[in-house]
């Protein structure tokens, strides 16, 4: 038998062929699986090979879909198909294609009194987009499901599209292994044996996790205790180094329950490197504030005395990273900004956008130009960017010829190093910070320093000087704006032939030192652009003396 799976992220993929293994071995089922995400639907040939592949299948099963590049081609490759679909948590146009047994989604003329059956699955249907929807529909099958198994009949059905939320959310190989038994046992005719059929193991809805263990700790006082039993200590007197700091570190429940952690693992582990403290938290859905709450703020916590009012809540955390590849509150499909940037002001950190590549292989991602394709770039940067998250960096996906996720341990060391400095920052007085603002040059040589429409640059500039120097930060302020701009257009530009005043010059050898990657450009400027001419085997950095440090030291330490 065949059956096919469709997401947008393939996630389940490893968790789902371990469950079709285990099958095979344990109970003699000949289980093919067809696992399509959006990696694998790219051209015309790959959606001809899916509509082949389904009208072949024994059962259709579809979640998180979304997009419009996604959602038609589906629901056209799925129109004609003959065996049972279910299809959960995607674009309403899609859900309705839900057919299992007697149950369907589908919209049509319903009876002037319809039965108890009729209202329940009316119910199941979609009547709005995106996420939220989905989560209207979880609350309510949590419930109907415990009633809905026991009534023979028809309710069957009903029960089926109940449970397999259940099964698929809390997504692990053993909970995907029992969604397989139930979901052949009831639908696929040609099988004549009888499989366990087994409720769902229920995991928390938010949970911190660890690469060495295999339970999530529903709480942070049982994962301390888990990490003061198994992490022993290297000899009978030695006390462990006090951490340099705590990082949060933000995923999905279905990741981290199918396994699918390589990334997630190996940023663990380059930051424990760093000698910082990693607490790594899945959340259950696409709001992230109830792992926040608990375990990266004192929020949840109760007050010690009866009576006593709760105290103000603190942030226990340094930094926070959100590896997940959603926005903080809602998703893609449902963003809210405004709420991501509460709870955030309420944490007062710095918050970091790590990207896993869901829509990329890590191959095509490296090997082309554009790097990201639009759909990362939309749910990667620009979305998260709504809620103030800042240096995007990918550091894992999918490689070529598997379904797991690898971790990409360049990008992670690189963010790692960043991270352990950022939190460093906190240590420091803003009298001992660096900052560096980069003023928009282009085209350049035709005086567009610090232009840009309908803004003025140069004032903004002088206010933000001088809200660092209110807060502590080294700075001397000009005068005035126009000083100011003639400081940074001016100044000894003439003397040295540039846009604008030369703060400081820095060697070619200094330059690619302090970045690797402009080794290439920097060796065409030594050899082709400037090959007899000493001056230029320097770069200069305009920008004013006055309170930017531009030497190579403060470069190197951000």
């Amino acid at each position: 038998m065949r059956f096919i799976f469709l997401t947008m992220d393939g996630n389940h993929a490893a968790a789902l062929r371990l469950a079709a293994d285990t099958l095979q071995r344990a109970h003699k089922v000949e289980l093919t699986l067809g696992l399509y995400d959006a990696t694998r639907l790219r051209s015309a040939a790959d959606w001809a090979r899916l509509e082949e592949d389904v009208a072949q299948a024994d059962f259709v099963f579809g979640s998180m879909l979304f997009g419009e590049e996604f959602v038609r081609p589906l629901q056209h490759a799925l129109a004609q198909v003959a065996c049972p679909i279910c299809i959960i948590t995607s674009n309403p146009t899609l859900i309705r294609l839900t057919r299992i047994g007697k149950l369907n989604l589908a919209k049509k003329e319903e009876p002037a009194e319809p039965s108890i059956f009729q209202q329940w699955a009316k119910k199941l249907r979609p009547n709005k987009g995106g996420h939220g929807e989905g989560q209207r529909q979880l609350a309510m099958l949590r419930n109907l499901g415990k009633i809905m198994k026991h009534i023979p009949g028809k309710a069957r059905d009903l029960h089926t599209y109940i449970a397999v939320h259940q099964y698929w959310m809390h997504g692990s190989a053993e909970n995907l292994q029992r969604m397989l038994c139930m979901l052949i046992d009831r639908y696929v005719p040609s099988f004549t044996g009888r499989l366990p059929q087994l409720d769902p193991i229920e995991y928390p809805d938010v949970a911190l996790i660890h690469p060495d263990s295999a339970a999530p700790f529903a709480d942070l006082e049982s994962y301390r205790k888990w990490l003061a039993k198994n992490q022993e200590p290297r000899s009978k007197n030695h006390v462990a180094p006090k951490p340099r700091g705590v990082v949060g570190l933000l995923s999905l429940r279905t990741v981290a329950l199918s396994g699918n952690t390589a990334h997630l693992n190996g940023l663990f582990r380059a930051l424990e490197r760093q000698g910082l403290e990693v607490r790594m938290a899945y959340g259950a859905g696409l709001d992230f504030r109830p792992a926040i709450d608990k375990f990266f703020s004192t929020a949840h916590q109760e007050p010690k005395t009866k009576g006593q009012h709760p105290a103000p809540a603190e942030t226990t955390v340094d930094v926070l990273l959100n590896g997940a590849g959603f926005s903080l509150i809602g998703g893609m499909a449902e963003s809210r900004p405004e709420e991501a940037t509460a709870i955030l002001n309420q944490l007062d950190v710095g918050y970091y956008d790590m990207i896993p590549l869901s829509f990329q292989r890590v191959e095509e991602w490296r090997r082309d130009d554009t790097g990201l394709s639009p759909i990362q770039v939309a749910m990667n940067v620009a979305v998260p960017e709504l809620d103030a998250a800042t240096e995007p960096l990918v550091f894992g996906g999918p490689a070529d010829g598997g379904d797991a996720f690898i971790a990409l341990d360049d990008q992670i060391e690189l963010a790692a190093e960043r991270i352990a400095r950022r939190v460093g920052l906190r240590r420091h007085t803003n009298a001992e910070k660096h900052v560096a603002v980069v003023l928009f040059n282009f085209p350049p040589n035709l005086g567009n320093i610090g232009t840009a429409a309908y803004l003025d640059v140069f004032a903004s500039l002088h206010r933000l000087m001088l809200r660092l120097q209110d807060e502590g930060y080294d700075v001397q302020v000009p005068a005035s704006v126009e000083e100011l701009r003639l400081m940074l257009v001016e100044g000894n530009a003439n003397l040295h032939g540039t846009d604008g005043n030369v703060a400081a010059r820095l060697t070619i050898a200094e330059y690619t030192q302090l970045g690797p990657g402009a080794r290439p450009d920097a060796q065409r400027w030594q050899e082709l652009l400037y090959p007899r001419c000493p001056v230029w085997q320097t770069v200069c950095w305009p920008a004013a003396q006055l309170w930017l440090r531009a030497r190579p030291d403060a470069i190197a330490d951000g």
